[in-house]
């Protein structure tokens, strides 16, 4: 997946002194053009220095000016734009946002600075609302209050960027959910490239037997025993069929070039034909940042990408079970990663058990999490169009 590319454009030729730096240099306020000064390169780098700490990892930023509408019919492309606004008619912002990316305003303190652009801008801003609404477009003009704030848009707009490129790759057929429909299951595949612009592939069970087995390339066979706390699988299960499930998947990812995958395990005759389950390969891949889900479950995986583009950390699918008097869910599936974040090397320990679905399988996981705070979301399964966030804590 590509970097996204952030353009600062400074918008803009003039700007007046700051109250206090008029005090300083002792400015003829009766003379308007001594208070009028150019938008320098001292006032260039002053823009630089608030910008770009709030540009996020992973992107790259360049800087224009535009104060014409020529100069922003010119402007170089960019997946969004931060304005920061001096003396200049709205129509140039107009320009900017005919370009169909966000468009973040960042105005410097009215201590530091006055100019026009703090009188154009709102009212750009409002019409932009005004107009997208009025044709039925998304509004993608934002106002930011301070470099904090600025930064939390641009990261927000980058999880937008990182979901519209994402490459995602299913083995086996939909998932009957929601509501045991197999139409809604493929019409929820739909939904997640119409909505949310996923490029979306999808390799039949059959086709996936036929090429896992006639995969016969080398790999280190016996590494799943030494990386768990515990084998607890029965003495006549042959865990090395998970261990190759992971490099057969991992291959199919790289020459789909996909950032994203699921699988239908249980609904298929993925597990029954491999002799394994995949729940090991799903692990190991959410921890190399492959988002990954078992069952074919498309909202899930949207759910995951979002929090996991967001968070920069491996997440995990849970099926939830209530208990309203204990304030209590117990949650569990079959898999989780085992890191906590991207950056780390820490590893959860890890068990692994006969399978529970299908006993004469291996592998289940059991990944042991540590006690203490945890954020729980849930994407609805319908249209995928809203997101519960709650705050947990582990206890067991």
């Amino acid at each position: 997946m590509r970097k996204m590319k952030i353009g600062c454009i400074i918008i803009g030729e003039a700007l007046t002194y700051s109250a206090q730096e008029r005090k300083v240099t002792d400015q003829n306020l009766s003379n308007c053009e001594q208070i009028r000064v150019p938008v320098d390169a001292s006032v260039v780098e002053k823009v630089r220095k608030i910008i770009e700490p709030a540009i996020p990892a992973d992107c790259e930023c360049f800087f224009a000016r535009a104060s014409s509408e020529s100069e922003a019919i010119d402007l170089p492309d960019a997946d969004a734009y931060i304005a920061v606004p001096f003396q200049v008619w709205d129509i140039v912002y107009a320009v900017l946002y005919s370009k169909n990316k966000p468009v973040v305003f960042s105005v410097l303190p009215y201590k530091d600075i006055w100019s026009y652009g703090a009188v154009y801008y709102p009212y750009f801003v409002r019409d932009a609302r005004k107009m997208d609404e009025y044709i039925g477009l998304e509004n993608q003009v934002f106002v930011s209050k301070d470099p904090q704030d600025l930064k939390a848009i641009l990261e927000a707009i980058q999880v937008k960027f990182k979901i519209s490129h994402t490459n995602a790759l299913c083995i086996g057929e939909a998932m009957h959910e929601p509501f045991h429909s197999w139409n809604w299951g493929y019409e929820i595949i739909r939904a997640l490239q119409a909505k949310f612009g996923i490029t979306f592939r999808q390799i039949s069970s059959e086709k996936f037997l036929e090429l896992y087995n006639n995969w016969d390339k080398a790999f280190e066979k016996g590494q799943i025993l030494k990386e768990v706390a515990n084998d607890r699988t029965r003495q006549d299960q042959d865990t090395e069929k998970s261990e190759k499930m992971y490099h057969v998947f991992k291959d199919l990812i790289q020459t789909y070039g996909a950032d994203a995958f699921t699988v239908n395990c249980v609904y298929s005759v993925v597990h029954t034909g491999c002799n394994s389950t995949a729940c090991y390969a799903l692990s190991k891949l959410n921890d190399e940042g492959i988002v990954s889900t078992c069952e074919a479950d498309i909202t899930t995986m949207m759910n995951m990408l979002i929090v996991s583009y967001a968070t920069a950390s491996p997440v995990f699918m849970l099926n939830p079970y209530l208990f309203p008097e204990d304030n209590t869910l117990f949650v569990s599936h079959c898999t989780s990663p085992r890191k906590h974040t991207y950056a780390s090397e820490q590893l959860d320990d890890v068990n692994i058990y006969p399978y529970f679905e299908i006993p004469e399988l291996p592998c289940g996981l059991q990944v042991i999490k540590e006690t203490g705070p945890v954020t729980v979301t849930g994407l609805s399964h319908d249209k995928m169009d809203e997101m519960i966030v709650i705050k947990g804590n582990i206890v067991r």
